[in-house]
């Protein structure tokens, strides 16, 4: 044991060692607070080593003082190491909730949850605690989905609460009737519940709960875990047409697992019903059947090829897909004839599947003798699957590039594109002039991975032509072919190619990454906002349809949403937000907007409007004379967005299933749109309110757009 003199000595120097670092860690938080976001960057590093309160509390200062997301973003993900430090952790994870629930940039609200979920010791609570807030749903749900990562036996009760199988009313602190939970929010309750839930309680939930993503969890939860009931429930959806087409398909799936081939006439029955079996559910059976691999059923299946209505002629086409004998390949081809362009399309797609190449004659056949430009897109898409970017083939599709048709032509202009052949530039570049929007996106997207300089000047001259998704898209292939920061400025743009077109050669990949990283710094170290929103989502189009939900359910009350200090209903929080996003629009933007319940109506009968202050204040009046009432055609509504040439984004918001209009199977409502968008390219943004409507999920998701969901 050390002498007295020796500890002494040791203890003073342990005692300087704790000072020095102390008062290192006071100096840089005083220069950090000093110089904030000019500030050496590694500064924040330094302070957050030493984990001591006054460094988290010098830290949670200068959050405050700098301005850069670069800065707040270092210090938010430094303040989570602070969580799990019992002296510290209390003001570091109480920040984190302040930022997460205060700050605009969604990149430090999402960092803020994530550094709560890294606490081991009091970051769950304050998760718990921010879910359970009256916080908006926008930071309670990816709260809750941070929570449930942390999933405990000590939470299930809480899951269970919030997931409410029994739809009691709940009351907040001051005894105030609550509105029903976000379903978002009870899916993940729900999803965290699952490991601790009885087969009892998974059954009440698949009988009694309307949610049809809680559904489909509890048959695959079963199923898993090879649970008694699995396929006793499995076989109950499968049978009842009161649940939706998603949980049906899963049971069908269930079904197909367990019975193998046996259970292919239930199939066929089923796929044979029109009305009451939905569009995802017969895809998913025909997707079943062929996978049954037995000759005798492989037999009767190709048997029903080519006969039957026309959705039965769809069915057996999908489900032989995998069938190669010569008797089934001939009676697929023969389908290229039939009258009903849903088998037609259904045939080439079945002939693309397979690479069949002796299909291509009975293909041009169908191009040559095109009862409509919709015969021609289907031959130009399986003939492309079958044959491939060959020079032939590419050299003939050129002469589509100009055909009246937009989704003939863009079905063409999308084959090139995705060919990359650098012999194919010409027809391109001139597609650039084309007067539709959507062949000059293509043209736009395929000189970039051409990676040619030949373009470079054409698309320069296009940015003073150009707005709105046009113009951010040619920005955007520029950037990849000259590594130039310009973004969408024309004068720079023009200026730097006047200089550098001489000496021009496209941007190397060592050019390309150097210059992204030093892009992704400024984006950090200066702030840009967007000044028109819809639900919180940009609108950066200069080409916009507003599609409205005005159906009689619009006149209920929106959770958490006031006007002039009192209770909102949805359909008048709709028109404010409506209002804001079309008095923010850019100058020279393009809109209209459509209202559908029963039926559809519209602001402009025809085109699109210009954003000048008379028609802003023309549409501002037509808002304001909204009401609600009758039926929600979504359909129709989503159809005459898609019939108007000019449109290149849209934004939906509905608050119900579609109940009335030409369609009303969302599954079926989703492939019409996505065959629509197909070589429109129309980008699509959701928003359902007071509800779980997949549909929206679906559009927004395919197009790719932004889906949210509010109460």
């Amino acid at each position: 044991m050390p002498d007295l003199s020796v500890r002494i000595v040791l203890c003073a120097l342990l005692l300087s060692v704790t000072l020095a670092a102390q008062g290192g860690a006071a100096e840089n938080i005083r220069q950090l607070l000093r110089e904030r976001d000019d500030a050496d960057i590694k500064l924040i590093e330094k302070i957050g080593r030493d984990g001591s309160r006054e460094a988290a509390l010098g830290l949670i200062q200068a959050y405050d003082k700098c301005v850069t997301l670069l800065f707040r973003r270092e210090i938010v993900k430094t303040l989570a190491r602070f969580g799990n430090l019992s002296s510290s952790q209390q003001p570091a994870l109480d920040k984190l909730a302040d930022v997460a629930g205060a700050s605009e940039e969604p990149e430090l609200r999402k960092l803020a949850l994530r550094g709560l979920a890294q606490s081991h010791t009091i970051g769950k609570q304050l998760l718990q605690r921010i879910i359970d807030s009256k916080a908006s749903d926008e930071l309670r749900e990816p709260a809750m989905a941070e929570h449930v990562k942390l999933a405990a036996a000590t939470d299930a009760a809480w899951y269970r609460k919030v997931w409410n199988l029994e739809n009691k009313q709940r009351k907040d602190e001051n005894g105030d009737i609550m509105a029903p939970e976000l379903n978002a929010i009870r899916q993940l309750a729900f999803k965290g519940a699952l490991p601790y839930l009885s087969e009892a309680e998974l059954v009440q939930a698949l009988k009694r709960d309307a949610d049809s993503k809680i559904r489909r969890m509890s048959l695959e939860w079963m199923e898993r875990n090879g649970m008694s009931k699995a396929l006793s429930m499995a076989e109950m959806v499968l049978g009842r047409v009161t649940y939706f087409g998603g949980e049906r398909a899963v049971a069908a799936r269930m079904v197909a697992e367990a019975k193998g081939s046996k259970a292919m006439a239930s199939f066929v029955k089923l796929a044979k019903k029109r009305d009451v079996t939905q569009e995802d559910l017969r895809r998913e059976m025909a997707r079943l059947i062929s996978t049954f691999d037995d000759a005798k059923t492989q037999k009767r299946a190709a048997g029903l090829i080519g006969k039957g209505k026309p959705h039965e002629k769809v069915f057996a086409l999908r489900a032989t897909v995998k069938i190669n004998t010569p008797k089934a390949l001939a009676a697929v081809r023969k389908c290229l004839k039939d009258k009903d362009v849903s088998v037609r399309r259904a045939a080439g797609e079945a002939l693309a599947a397979r690479r069949d190449p002796l299909a291509v004659p009975a293909l041009r056949d169908l191009m040559a003798n095109a009862k409509g430009p919709e015969d021609i897109r289907i031959a130009i898409e399986a003939i492309n699957a079958i044959e491939g970017p060959m020079s032939a083939w590419l050299k003939e599709l050129v002469g589509y590039t100009t055909h009246e048709d937009r989704d003939v032509r863009n079905a063409a202009m999308e084959v090139l594109r995705d060919a990359r052949d650098k012999r194919q530039i010409e027809p391109l570049m001139v597609a650039l002039e084309h007067p539709d929007w959507s062949t000059r996106l293509l043209a736009i997207e395929a000189m970039a991975g051409l990676k040619q300089a030949t373009p470079v000047g054409k698309l320069v001259e296009r940015m003073s032509k150009e707005s709105g998704r046009l113009k951010k898209q040619l920005a955007a292939t520029l950037w990849e072919l000259t590594a130039q920061p310009f973004d969408e400025d024309e004068d720079k743009w023009a200026q730097w190619w006047k200089a550098a077109k001489k000496d021009f050669k496209v941007a190397t990949s060592k050019e390309l990454d150097d210059a992204k990283k030093a892009r992704e710094r400024r984006r950090l170290t200066q702030r840009t906002v967007s000044k028109a929103k819809f639900f919180g989502i940009k609108v950066e189009s200069h080409r916009v349809i507003f599609v409205l939900d005005v159906s009689g359910s619009m006149m209920e009350s929106m959770y958490g949403r006031t006007i002039n200090g009192r209770g909102a209903a949805r359909i008048d929080v709709a028109k404010e937000e409506l209002s804001k996003a079309v008095e923010n629009l850019d100058a020279g933007a393009l809109f209209n907007i459509f209202t559908f319940s029963s039926g559809v109506a519209r602001w402009l009968p025809d085109g699109i409007g210009t954003s000048d202050d008379a028609s802003r204040q023309e549409a501002q009046s037509w808002i304001e004379r909204l009401g609600a009432g009758g039926g929600t055609n979504l359909y129709d509504s989503v159809r005459e967005a898609f019939a108007d040439k000019d449109v290149d984004t849209i934004f939906i918001l509905s608050d119900g299933e579609p109940t009335t209009g030409e369609v009303i199977d969302p599954f079926r409502i989703r492939e019409d749109v996505a065959r629509w968008n197909k070589h429109r390219k129309i980008t699509i943004n959701t928003i359902a309110i007071g509800g779980n409507l997949e549909v929206l999920e679906w559009l927004a998701k395919d197009a790719g757009g932004k889906y949210r969901q509010m109460r």
